[in-house]
């Protein structure tokens, strides 16, 4: 007897087990700080594999095919849809740059030929020769900081392509291996917590699903205001200009400004196609248009539309925003909503098991129908083959644990 527990692997005491929890917790620390910069590109990864392993699924239900070659073929209409476009968008950049620079240089030989002239304004003569040499040497100035700058914008351009494509290559494998990777996380969590772990899976999932059918929802909203707004200010294209506002919506913030830029920078080239207004008062309007809309967008469409689908209070959704940007950016602000709904599904399970409450209480028949039909198809997704999997693993670590069994 006394040789089998010599054999036996010894059991850490309570301070050696709160010194490795200690130790660890700073090694994972250290870790995240250190690889702080592939955070960006994993999550955007998990979020692509999250759309579109559902996708890979069905098409491989559907087709008996493998699903890594269902998954591969995804990413090859993916890329088929994000290459073209991207050219697209670099070409249509370039033109528009070109026929900025044409304005530029119509604009200053016509002051030129006026340079002679002299106009009053509160009493003061200003000589239009002197307004010429005060814009040239501020847009020489501009063109000296771009050149020097240049270098940096082609390594910082270099960077994004190189992120891009390590963001992909992230998503394929995350895509393809979904259930291996659901299956290896359920495995760390202890038997008896797994049925836990299932349900607040489904409720994390529930959140999401949520939230991207919401991010759905206000971008096609945006696209058709954009659209309408474009069109009554007489700016060329509204329907491509309300597609390509709807599509920079999954960029808060830096789409707007994006959006803006295109509409102010078509106003200076183009003009109205029928407001009779000069391009000066026009790109007044654009531009009071556009900070009229982001500022619906930001304080009325977001939170009502986002949280309104993660059950999140308007007022909730506004402050995560604001915390998100401080704490991770553009990412930060668009995954406000939905990380805010996911701490509130821990936390309450957390309280629960705190003050020993059901962490799952049970919901009235008709509400927990309409639950899990909704579920259903998450659940689904997100466990496979692994589910069937950990539930033989709980059947045989109950027949473990009971002899007779």
């Amino acid at each position: 007897m006394m040789q089998s527990e010599q054999a036996g692997s010894p059991q850490w005491d309570r301070t050696v087990k709160i010194v490795v929890a200690v130790f660890s917790i700073i090694l994972i620390g250290l870790a995240v700080y250190v690889f702080r910069v592939v955070f960006v590109p994993l999550i955007l990864a998990a979020i692509i594999a999250y759309v579109l392993t559902p996708v890979a699924r069905r098409i491989s239900r559907l087709s008996r095919l493998p699903h890594g070659l269902t998954t591969g073929l995804v990413f090859v209409v993916l890329l088929a849809i994000l290459i073209p476009a991207g050219i697209i968008g670099v070409q249509a950049l370039v033109e528009q740059t070109n026929l900025l620079v044409g304005e530029m240089i119509t604009y200053i030989q016509d002051l030129n030929a006026r340079s002679a002239d002299t106009f009053q304004i509160a009493g003061f003569e200003i000589v239009v020769g002197d307004v010429i040499n005060e814009i040239t040497s501020a847009v020489v100035g501009t063109l000296r900081s771009v050149a020097t700058s240049s270098v940096g914008l082609v390594l910082r351009s270099a960077r994004t392509v190189l992120f891009g494509v390590f963001t992909l290559v992230l998503g394929f494998y995350m895509t393809r291996d979904s259930d291996k990777i659901t299956a290896s996380i359920m495995g760390v969590i202890l038997p008896a917590y797994r049925e836990d772990g299932l349900k607040l899976l489904g409720e994390i999932n529930r959140v999401w699903s949520a939230f991207l059918r919401g991010q759905v929802i206000l971008s096609l909203t945006v696209m058709v205001i954009l659209t309408v707004v474009s069109a009554l200010l007489g700016l060329p294209q509204p329907l491509l200009l309300g597609v390509w506002g709807g599509l920079l919506e999954f960029l808060p913030s830096i789409g707007n400004m994006i959006w803006g830029g295109t509409a102010i920078l078509l106003a200076v080239i183009e003009g109205s196609s029928y407001l009779p207004f000069s391009k000066p008062v026009f790109i007044v309007i654009v531009v009071i248009a556009y900070v009229a809309f982001s500022q619906v967008d930001i304080n009325i469409l977001i939170p009502n539309i986002i949280g309104g689908q993660v059950k999140l209070h308007p007022m909730v959704v506004l402050i995560g925003v604001i915390v998100g940007l401080t704490v991770g950016g553009v990412l930060g602000v668009a995954l406000a909503a939905p990380t805010i709904a996911t701490i509130r599904v821990v936390g309450r399970y957390v309280y629960a098991k705190l003050f020993d409450i059901d962490p799952f209480p049970e919901l009235p028949p008709d509400l927990e129908t309409r639950r899990a039909r909704a579920g259903s198809r998450v659940s689904r997704a997100s466990s496979g083959v692994f589910v069937r999997q950990l539930i033989q693993r709980k059947g045989q670590d109950n027949n473990l644990d009971d002899p007779e069994g």
